[in-house]
């Protein structure tokens, strides 16, 4: 579940989704769907309960970063979503600036500095 959080932080800017634009919404909603497919066919249940938790997490963080946070798809893994899409936004900074925090803008300082 976190995985998927993780994944939307990761595709999505903060409270951003841009259908056609900078955000990769589209493709998270894509990935979304063919996990779930993945997980249909597959023989093993721990796996397929795996793909479907990555699935519902990515769901719930795209749920979440559309209506800016203030819409929870559900109530128990709320914290999760939180943590595992601010780890991926945080990690798409660094990778953006090459790994650097010397050579992040005032704004990406300030949203790492406000997330971590």
């Amino acid at each position: 579940f976190l995985f998927g959080a993780f994944l939307c932080g990761i595709l999505i800017d903060k409270n951003q989704v841009h259908f056609g634009g900078k955000s990769f919404y589209g493709l998270a909603l894509v990935g979304n769907s063919v996990l779930l497919i993945i997980a249909t066919f597959q023989e093993s249940p721990l796996l397929a309960g795996c793909i479907t938790a990555t699935a519902c997490g990515l769901q719930n963080a795209m749920c979440t970063s559309h209506f800016g946070a203030v819409v929870r798809t559900t109530h128990v893994t709320g914290t999760a979503t939180d943590i595992g899409s601010t780890l991926g936004r945080i990690t798409m900074i660094f990778l953006r600036n090459g790994c650097r925090r010397s050579s992040m803008n005032v704004l990406d300082s300030a949203e790492v500095g406000v997330d971590a």
